[in-house]
């Protein structure tokens, strides 16, 4: 008699291995994404050229966690993961996990503090003074920045439950989990009961969500704002604005792909109780390349680094006047 009460395959060896070896070749992007920050950054970049590499970095640890280190695969719609990582046979899995969750609010806290960096400098590309009243301004604006990225934290290690009681109480009440539940790798994220499950999806969706119309918003904003200075501006500067707001549009589309609409998906069908076939894979895929959207976005918002890019692999490098000055200089920010 078959007492299973898995709906998944739990072993999709085709699919793992596809998703290592495109990971070992994908991962030459990074160490190319820092060279050419570090390397190929000009000097007009400034700090920002630290705030950018700060970012390569924690998209590289995310990018290692995710498809190497710890590489958690959700059992969609249940709140059981499973540590698929090298490390799942080293450390503790619920540590690994706490871990996972602290490298992600990092990273994306990294990617908003870039974004925001980028949004200053254009907002002033007319203020060369730096006052006071200026940077107090300024680090309040980090600072609620980075709290709206990390307060997840600890959000996350609370709702981590006592696995041994959790598990039992999952094998009484649900009607499936994976056959692998009391495997050591396999965490219960969450409290099985309803309200624990709900509130933890809620919790999640939102984050991820706002996270979205913050970026969006605050460029709209901003791209309004500097739309009022472009009457008697220079052609050059109004084109800058435009790519300006192309490339912001770009990137709130990258995060909607990679990170906010898989994460929501997957929290939707553990609140709403729903089970779509195969849709674990594309959330696995897609949130595990959200790293790699990152590094990638860099060679599209900044033109020194998609220039060289162009030169090694030997595409028609794009030409322009050999002295920059005002505006025209700061274009290659944006």
């Amino acid at each position: 008699m078959n007492s299973s009460h898995s709906i998944w395959n739990e072993n999709p060896y085709v699919y793992t291995t596809i998703k290592r070896l495109y990971s070992a070749i994908v991962t030459i992007i990074y160490p190319f994404a820092h060279y050419c920050v570090l390397v190929k950054s000009p000097k007009s970049f400034g700090f920002l050229k630290w705030v950018i590499y700060w970012h390569c970095f924690w998209v590289t640890i995310e990018w290692l966690s995710n498809a190497f280190l710890i590489d958690i695969l959700d059992y969609q719609p249940s709140n059981i993961i499973r540590i698929d990582g090298y490390l799942n046979r080293i450390f503790d899995p619920v540590f690994l996990y706490h871990v996972y969750n602290v490298i992600e609010a990092i990273a994306a806290t990294s990617a908003l503090i870039l974004f925001t960096s980028r949004l200053l400098m254009i907002v002033n590309m007319y203020r060369t003074y730096l006052s006071c009243r200026r940077i107090a301004c300024e680090s309040l604006v980090y600072l609620v920045v980075s709290l709206f990225g990390l307060w997840s934290i600890p959000l996350s290690i609370w709702q981590v439950p006592n696995q041994h009681s959790e598990k039992l109480q999952i094998m009484q009440r649900k009607e499936f989990y994976p056959d692998c539940l009391w495997d050591p790798t396999c965490v219960a994220v969450s409290g099985g009961d309803k309200n624990s499950e709900h509130l933890f999806s809620i919790l999640t969706i939102l984050n991820w969500v706002l996270i979205g119309i913050a970026i969006v918003v605050s460029a709209k904003v901003v791209f309004i704002l500097l739309a009022k200075r472009m009457v008697n501006e220079s052609e050059a500067t109004k084109k800058m604005h435009k790519k300006f707001n192309q490339r912001t549009i770009f990137q709130a589309i990258l995060y909607f792909s990679f990170a906010c609409i898989p994460f929501s998906v997957l929290y939707l069908t553990i609140l709403l109780n729903v089970r779509i076939t195969g849709i674990t894979y594309v959330i696995d895929f897609a949130s595990e390349n959200h790293p790699t959207a990152c590094a990638v976005s860099l060679f599209l918002y900044y033109d020194p680094y998609q220039n060289y890019l162009f030169e090694v692999v030997r595409w028609k490098k794009r030409v322009g006047p050999k002295k920059r000055s005002g505006i025209a200089d700061k274009s290659t920010l944006f």
